[in-house]
């Protein structure tokens, strides 16, 4: 719209000067009051408009490069850094090639993170997160990503990897503790599960099927805890 305003505005004004023929009537005005150096106007005008354009483009410049970091930062956790929901959502939905079938997806339940916040504040809190995202960040290869999928909740992704991989994978994670001090018991375990999908067809369903597994097994260990 603003394009069609510029294009349309210019031959508007083309026009209207070359009706009033303005430059003949700049090169008489200036003949006439030669002290007035009139006839500077029009190459001191073609300047202008290239140092115009010159700090237009800087300024288009610096809006790309602010715009580029403000979804940068929008696709990262304000605390961690890793990947948020929103970035998770776009790699699974629309960054994925058929060569990253069969995909493997981890979901891990950090329990106790929420008790550990309303009892010691929301700076431990922070500083647990932190210690999750690295002690499991830490069992990963360099082509499985790790980010957050809700408060408590985190997925892995992981593309064409084998089943043996998977089954260790989901052991390490299930196997870790967090503990707010050295000597502390352990203040947070974590629950793994994992699903493979075939196809890109098949995503939305494996990730509902993976959302289930969690929350049974959630159940499972509330009730035998």
């Amino acid at each position: 719209m603003d394009l069609l305003f510029v294009v349309l505005s210019t031959l508007f004004v083309f026009v209207m000067l070359g009706n009033v023929d303005m430059l003949e009537m700049i090169y008489h005005a200036s003949r006439q009051h030669e002290a007035w150096e009139l006839d500077e106007l029009v190459p001191s005008g073609v300047y202008l408009i290239m140092a115009l354009c010159f700090f237009s483009f800087r300024r288009w410049h610096d809006v790309q490069t602010l715009s580029r970091l403000s979804e940068e930062q929008s696709l990262r956790h304000s605390i961690t850094g890793y990947p948020n929901r929103r970035a998770l959502d776009r790699l699974l939905l629309g960054k994925l090639r058929n060569t990253d079938f069969p995909l493997t997806l981890l979901m891990i339940d950090a329990l106790g993170l929420r008790q550990a916040t309303m009892n010691y504040g929301l700076s431990m809190g922070d500083e647990l997160q932190e210690k999750i995202m690295q002690q499991v960040s830490a069992q990963l290869q360099p082509n499985e990503l790790l980010g957050h999928w809700s408060s408590e909740q985190l997925m892995v992704f992981a593309p064409a990897i084998s089943d043996d991989r998977r089954r260790e994978l989901k052991q390490a994670i299930s196997n870790l503790h967090i503990s707010l001090t050295p000597d502390a018991p352990a203040d947070i375990h974590f629950i793994c599960v994992s699903v493979v999908v075939e196809r890109r067809e098949k995503l939305q369903l494996g990730l509902e099927q993976l959302e289930d597994a969690l929350y049974l097994s959630h159940a499972s260990y509330i009730r035998q805890n």
